[in-house]
């Protein structure tokens, strides 16, 4: 069970680090669905931000699915710290929808 919360969440914070860092309307649709607050956006802008560089680091490197996960882990806990209660379940339920769309890897 902990493993498929921690792939979906995953997937919801790659995919929202994607569209903030890319900024525009995916950026301007992530906050807004999840209903960040003008202090909350930049918050969660450079959290993503950090992940992705973290990540691109770590795949440079050959990092080990569990190195991967905990750099997923430690930006969900970021993140939790900067979302209210509410958000963080639209961010969950989000990761969920991602990982029903997602099409299998070959």
């Amino acid at each position: 069970m902990k493993n498929k919360i921690l792939k979906m969440m995953m997937m919801v914070t790659l995919v929202a680090g994607l569209s903030f860092a890319q900024g525009g309307k995916r950026g301007g649709r992530v906050a807004e669905q999840l209903g960040l607050s003008e202090d909350q956006k930049p918050q969660v802008q450079s959290i993503l931000k950090e992940q992705r560089e973290e990540m691109q680091a770590a795949r440079k490197n050959n990092a080990s699915k569990d190195e991967m996960k905990a750099i997923h882990q430690k930006t969900h806990d970021k993140l939790a710290g900067v979302l209210n209660s509410e958000q963080l379940q639209k961010f969950e339920a989000g990761a969920k929808k991602m990982k029903h769309r997602r099409k299998p890897q070959v």
